[in-house]
């Protein structure tokens, strides 16, 4: 090609055409021009593609984990469900509604939960990753949301190994035989003898209150958390499919 164009312009010269080189030399330019933007649109083809390519691979990664914590969440609703139908139990007991013995999980009262989000842990900046609007928009939200939940379940944590914990421990509720007596039938964590007299206390019903509070927001936190996240992939499943 490049050869051919210059037998061309020898040609021209030989036959002392100016004119006719002069405009040979700008239709030259203007090729070379136009293959420069051609290859230069190609590049940003390629470019846009990759760049295309990457977002989708990012939200879908994002999305899988979106679905992980969904069915944590569910775990965790399920195990809190329980510490607060022991805390509705332990209410009636000191009604003189139930009978103790008709608790059926007393030492749920004492468990925590190990609430974790696998999403924020692996896309923790993924708000400044993320080139859509809308979707970018409704990850921020989600993701401040997130750290309200984080503060109600770090409080309900604390409530329960700070508070509830050592105030069993004081009154001797809790059984040590538990760990260390693999002969014993029927064991639990609680001496409950003495469990159910420590709940009629006046001031058990203050260390139930402040734990059956920051159960019960917990769960709202949690419920709520698991509509948002139900939206947020819903969105990214329409941008990514």
């Amino acid at each position: 090609m490049f050869s051919f164009f210059r037998k061309i312009r020898q040609k021209l010269l030989k036959a002392n055409t100016i004119t006719r080189y002069i405009a040979y030399a700008l239709g030259e330019i203007l090729l070379v021009v136009i293959g420069i933007l051609i290859a230069l649109q190609v590049n940003n083809w390629n470019e846009d593609r990759k760049a295309e390519i990457a977002q989708k691979e990012l939200l879908t990664n994002f999305m899988v984990d979106l679905m992980a914590d969904s069915v944590l969440l569910g775990d965790y609703e399920r195990d809190l469900s329980t510490v607060v139908q022991s805390h509705r139990e332990l209410y009636l007991v000191r009604k003189g509604i139930l009978e103790p013995t008709d608790i059926k999980n007393p030492v749920s009262i004492r468990g925590s939960i190990r609430y974790h989000s696998i999403t924020l842990s692996n896309h923790p900046n993924i708000g400044t990753q993320v080139s859509d609007e809308e979707i970018r928009k409704l990850i921020l939200d989600y993701y401040q949301f997130l750290a309200k939940v984080e503060n109600s379940y770090q409080q309900y944590d604390k409530v329960v190994k700070e508070t509830v914990r050592p105030y069993l421990a004081k009154n001797l509720t809790l059984n040590p035989d538990f760990l260390f007596d693999n002969d014993e039938k029927d064991k639990s964590a609680l001496d409950r003898e003495q469990f159910f007299k420590v709940i009629l206390q006046d001031d058990f019903g203050q260390v139930l209150f402040e734990t059956n509070l920051k159960a019960e927001e917990t769960m709202e936190y949690f419920d709520e958390l698991k509509s948002r996240n139900y939206a947020l992939r819903n969105l990214i499943k329409k941008e990514v499919i």
